[in-house]
Formats: C-alpha cells, sequence, structure tokens
C-alpha cells in the first residue's frame, strides 16, 4: 500500500525530518478549527491492529472496516463510547478499499475485485467470489490496486499502481490504468499514466476522480478527473497502448523539457489535473476523495469534496466546476492535526466524518501508527473562502459569512501569484515560472457573500495562489483558512 515513497538519499530525509517539525509547530497555533468541526478518537480492542484501508457505511450505526493486512471487521454502535468489533472476512491479500453494493461488501484485493457474501447471516462471510480479474501482477512491490468506487450505474472503479522499479513488462498488463467493470463482471481500462492512485471517488455529477502521488512525472499531488481515453501523465502505462483494448494511443516519444502547461498542448491525450496539491502546502501525499452528500449535516461545502492526506495528517476540502467542458478548481486546507495518516474517509448516517488511519510505518505526523477519528460539525459556520471560481476578468471569491466590505475590496486584502510546474521523469518538480500578479476590485455582492477580482493575466495550465489575510468578516474576524489554491486549465471564452 505505498502512498509516499521516500528514496534513501540522506538529504531528502534530512529534509522532511525538518519539515516535520516546523509543521508540528504550526498545527499548535491552528487551534481554532476544532471550535467548528470536532475531532475525537473511535476506541477499539488493543489486540486489534486497525490499519485503516477501507471503509463503507452499514445501515445502523454500524461500519465495515477492511485493514490492509487482509481483514474485514464490522464496527456495530461506532457512535458510542464503546463501539464492538466483530470480524467479517480474513485472509485477503492487501485490500485497499470497501463497498457496500447490492446488499454486499465489495474489495479490491492486488489481483482480483472481491465480493464478500454472508450467505447464513451470522455476521460472517462464508463467501469469497471473483467478480473481475485480469489484470497483471508480477510480484512487484508497488502493485497495489485501489478500490472499488460505484457509480450511479452499477459499475465498478478500479485504479491500479504502476509497477516501480523496473522496465517494461508485459506481464503487468494494464498497470497504472483505471478500470470500469461493469454489473456483469466484465471489464475495461478507461485511462492510463497512473502511478500511486490512492483515493478513488465518485462526485455528486456521477464522475469518477482519482487523486495521484508526487514522484516521477507528476511534480505535486494531482486530482485527476478519470474519463475515457485520457492520459493523466506517467510514462509507465504508456507500454499498454498498442494493446487493442487501449483507449488512447501515443504514436512518438514523450518530448522533453516542457512544463505541465506546454505538455498538455503538445501530447496528444494528455489531461492536466482537475486540480494541483502545491506541494507542502497543501500536503504531500493525497489520498482518499470523498463528496459532501450530506445536505448540510456537515456544515456549509455541500456537494464539495473532501481529500485525506497522509504524510502531513489532515484533511483538505476541493472546490470544482466544469469551464469548456473540463473541471478544475481550487482547493484549501481544512481541518489539522489528526493522530496518524489520513488514508480513507467515509460518512456515518448523522452526517459526520470517519478517517480511517494508517501509516504502514512510513513517516506521518501524529502520536499514532494507525486507528479511526470521527469528525463533527459543531454547528457554528466558520469564515471560509467557500469557492474561487475563474470569471472573463479574474476570479469569484464566495465566503461562508458576511464580510467586512471595507476589507474585502481593499486590493492590499489579497495577495495573488500564479505558477506551473515541469513535466519530467525525475523525481517531482518545484513551481517554475511564476508570476506576481495584480488584483483590482471589480464588483461585490450586496450581501456580502462573493466579490469579483480582476487579475491582469490568466495562464492556462497554472496554479493561482491567492492569500486573502486581509480580509475580515462583518465581526472583525480573519479567515480560518485565507489560503486558496486555484488550478486554472480553461479560461472563459
Amino acid at each position: 500500500m505505498v502512498i509516499r515513497f521516500f528514496t534513501s538519499e540522506t538529504k531528502r530525509i534530512i529534509k522532511f525530518i525538518v519539515y516535520v517539525l516546523s509543521v508540528s509547530m504550526w498545527f499548535n497555533s491552528n487551534a481554532a478549527e476544532k471550535d467548528y468541526y470536532k475531532l475525537t478518537t473511535v476506541s477499539f480492542p488493543d489486540d486489534l491492529k486497525l490499519e485503516v484501508s477501507g471503509m463503507a457505511t452499514l445501515p445502523g450505526d454500524r461500519m465495515a472496516i477492511a485493514i490492509r493486512k487482509g481483514e474485514v471487521w464490522i464496527a456495530d454502535k461506532l457512535s458510542t463510547d464503546n463501539p464492538v468489533y466483530k470480524q467479517f472476512a480474513s485472509g485477503l491479500h492487501e485490500p485497499l478499499g470497501l463497498a457496500l453494493h447490492k446488499g454486499d461488501l465489495f474489495t479490491v484485493q492486488r489481483s482480483e475485485l472481491t465480493r464478500l457474501r454472508d450467505t447464513n447471516f451470522d455476521g460472517r462471510a462464508d463467501e469469497y467470489l471473483t467478480f473481475a480479474k485480469g489484470w497483471g501482477v508480477t510480484g512487484n512491490y508497488h502493485e497495489y490496486a485501489y478500490g472499488p468506487a460505484v457509480d450511479g450505474e452499477g459499475n465498478l472503479w478500479v485504479a491500479l499502481n504502476c509497477s516501480i522499479g523496473k522496465g517494461p513488462n508485459p506481464n503487468n498488463l494494464w498497470r497504472g490504468w483505471s478500470l470500469r467493470v461493469k454489473p456483469d463482471g466484465s471489464w475495461a481500462p478507461i485511462s492510463g499514466g497512473l502511478r500511486s492512485p490512492s483515493g478513488i471517488g465518485i462526485n455528486l455529477d456521477g464522475d469518477v476522480f482519482a487523486t495521484d502521488q508526487q514522484g516521477n512525472w507528476f511534480p505535486t499531488c494531482p486530482l485527476v478527473h478519470v474519463k475515457l481515453g485520457a492520459f493523466h501523465g506517467h510514462a509507465d502505462a504508456l507500454q499498454f497502448t498498442s494493446n487493442p483494448e487501449a483507449t488512447f494511443k501515443l504514436n512518438q516519444p514523450l518530448p522533453k523539457n516542457l512544463t505541465v502547461a506546454d505538455a498538455a498542448k503538445r501530447i496528444p491525450a494528455y489531461q492536466l489535473p482537475a486540480v494541483w496539491f502545491p506541494y507542502r502546502k497543501m500536503g504531500m501525499s493525497t489520498t482518499d476523495i470523498l463528496a459532501d452528500s450530506t445536505q448540510g449535516k456537515f456544515g456549509p461545502f455541500s456537494g464539495q469534496m473532501f481529500c485525506g492526506e497522509f504524510t502531513m495528517s489532515f484533511v483538505s476540502r476541493v472546490f470544482l466546476e466544469k469551464v469548456r467542458g473540463e473541471y478544475q478548481g481550487a482547493c484549501f486546507r481544512f481541518r489539522d492535526g489528526l493522530d496518524c495518516a489520513a488514508l480513507r474517509l467515509q460518512w456515518g448516517l448523522d452526517g459526520s466524518m470517519y478517517i480511517g488511519q494508517s501509516n504502514r510505518g512510513w513517516n506521518s505526523l501524529g502520536t499514532k501508527s494507525y486507528g479511526l477519528q470521527r469528525l463533527q460539525w459543531t454547528g457554528k459556520v466558520p469564515f471560509e473562502i467557500k469557492s474561487m471560481s475563474v470569471t472573463r476578468q479574474g476570479f469569484r471569491l464566495s465566503f461562508t459569512q458576511m464580510f467586512d466590505f471595507n476589507t474585502a475590496v481593499r486590493a492590499n486584502s489579497y495577495n495573488l501569484k500564479s505558477y506551473t510546474y515541469p513535466y519530467q521523469s525525475r523525481y517531482g518538480g518545484e513551481p517554475v515560472d511564476m508570476k506576481i500578479h495584480e488584483l483590482k476590485f471589480v464588483k461585490l455582492d450586496e450581501s456580502g457573500l462573493f466579490i469579483d477580482l480582476a487579475v491582469d493575466e490568466l495562464r492556462e495550465g497554472y496554479v493561482y495562489e491567492l492569500h486573502a489575510h486581509g480580509v475580515r468578516d462583518h465581526k472583525g474576524s480573519k479567515l480560518l483558512h485565507p489560503e486558496a489554491y486555484y488550478t486554472l486549465n480553461r479560461v472563459l471564452k
């Protein structure tokens, strides 16, 4: 279950340790989040190593929980002080996801999508049925399989890691690709170019998304729209484009010395991510995806997405919009200070968010190595940038609370810069072609909930990093999280 790899380079490790210490100090100053979203740790037996790798909400106050060492447990009375745990299944090969579908639990093992059935209703699975299989498994340590995510038509979606560390191998078929499994169990590759897609999920419109990890070909972590024929950027998947089932072809070697903005113009099928998560500022290893379907039970962000962060142990928030047929949008910090790496996210029936955690022995912030936490909205609405959307002149900012008009219209209340990233086979990549932008007030909502700002230049394929530290609400309070990072793939025509 590779989420974030650290090479053996001593300098990289030292740099990471120093950064962890500095981030820990920052977390301590960000305690105001708890006034709006209460975080509690869910208890479990001392002898249960709850390395959560998948979660599925069940009827009643229950949750099915997969753990990475091959078991599925049912937690009953989950919202109480003393949940009751019972083993449901065992002997699985590193299940990295869980879904309730057609009354049964489905999980992806390394080599197959498995349906778990309890036919005699004794609370334990007595049938382990292969629902789909056939992708390559060679024994490479990096060959993880994630999912399933279930769409509105009953299709189950799976995302496969590429086989890092080895050259082309015909036996690792479709590694680095997304797969769509139809209700009859037949499946086909849909998109390619994934590296380590730890999170796969569906938005409220029924579209499929995956997160991936910073590394070769990914300068920082992305959120990608999984759609037919898309190339997400990682070159290892290209070895299978000659297969008849491949949904795109590349007939020439990848060009060198490009930015991702250039790559989108020059490489057929290459699709820019819907969102880039700027490294360290928005995490170092993005994981699960959870769309807010709570209809207001979790606060003012209905319809938006939440994503887990492994290394820095927090939850982020994502606003998406479609511009000229392509997804793009902004990401924001949301809730820090978790016990451990946030690997899986799931809703409880009461609208609280459960955060399944496991750092698998890799580095992550926090005091524990695994566990389960619950995040509840207290009913108080924080002063936040609710959304950042593109306009023909610049950006519209909407807020969760009425802002103070004087601070909102001041140019010096904001700082805005843009940058893009290198598209390269080397590991990661720092921002390039950075520009500081001028912002001008254009108009605002009379109720004080949104404001339009004009920008001197809008560049496709760039991230626009906004700091709104000077904006106050109508009571004089600062924004809880004044930073927003908008990925601009398309300008409005």
